[in-house]
């Protein structure tokens, strides 16, 4: 694995950066989370993918979002810090590191950034953007409207959407958003913080007001390329019914994908049979 540095409009973007392969899965973290989650799916690419072809495959890219990680905070929080602006950013950063065929794996916040890129193909399509594989990320917003239906109860009760987030409520924001895996790695409680308050702040406080970004009900709804959707039956934040029931234009293999023992971080509380989900799909797609 090689860490590496992207520059987009002055923001230094770090990277993990694995194998050198012809189709590319890249990873997108969560609010307050960093590339370092995604390590269990880097491991299982190369024991399984490497060893098997005696070659790499797939290039495996996870960044760190601006305001995240290692990454440098944002020049203009107040368009870097949303959404779009995140979209945008991963969107140059794939570019410039020439990045051809590939899928998104985007966790939470990192997935409805996903949905976001795949309301930007919509309107200008790309030909190497294959799919997108998404998961604690009910397609909803911007603005208010189906917000109390996509998300359950406990979203707002222990949602970090604050500037100055007290270090308490910091570590319980972290144990709810990585379900059951225990014990939780002190990294983790690092990263969430380090990660710069307003960038919670702004992008909590921009999606909500609904003044940009793709509605994303209408692009899933529209977006022919397929959605792999995964939920952990234990999630306590996202409603699976209203998974369910979102309008998909093309929803991998039919139906939601669930792991029933798993919380908001099915990737990290069971990577195994996460990552064959990933295999099965990055293989079928790419």
């Amino acid at each position: 694995m090689k860490n590496g540095i992207v520059t987009v409009d002055g923001v230094k973007l770090h990277y993990h950066k694995q194998g050198n392969g012809p189709r590319a899965i890249i990873f997108i973290h969560g609010n307050s989370s960093c590339k370092e989650a995604f390590a269990r799916q880097f491991e299982y690419f190369k024991r399984t993918r490497f060893a098997l072809f005696k070659k790499p495959t797939y290039t495996l890219i996870a960044f760190d979002l601006p305001g995240h990680g290692q990454s440098d905070n944002a020049i203009t929080p107040e368009t870097t810090y949303t959404i779009p602006g995140y979209a945008q950013i991963i969107e140059a950063a794939i570019r410039q590191l020439e990045l051809k065929s590939h899928i998104i794996v985007g966790w939470s916040l990192g997935g409805n950034i996903a949905i976001e890129m795949a309301g930007n193909d919509l309107i200008c399509p790309n030909k190497y953007f294959k799919g997108a594989m998404i998961f604690g990320a009910p397609p909803v917003g911007p603005g208010m409207e189906n917000i109390e239906k996509a998300y359950l109860p406990a979203t707002f009760e222990s949602a970090v959407g604050d500037a100055n987030t007290p270090d308490e409520q910091i570590r319980a924001y972290v144990k709810s958003v990585y379900g059951t895996l225990d014990p939780i790695p002190d990294h983790f409680y690092a990263c969430a913080k380090r990660t710069e308050g307003i960038a919670r702040e702004n992008m909590v406080q921009h999606w909500f007001s609904g003044v940009s970004g793709h509605k994303q009900i209408e692009t899933v709804s529209k977006w022919e390329k397929p959605f792999c959707v995964l939920h952990g039956g234990k999630d306590i934040f996202v409603n699976l019914n209203y998974l369910k029931t979102a309008p998909w234009k093309n929803i991998w293999q039919g139906k939601v994908q669930e792991l029933p023992d798993c919380g908001h971080a099915p990737f990290l509380e069971d990577p195994r049979a996460f990552n064959e989900i990933l295999n099965q799909y990055v293989t079928e797609i790419l």
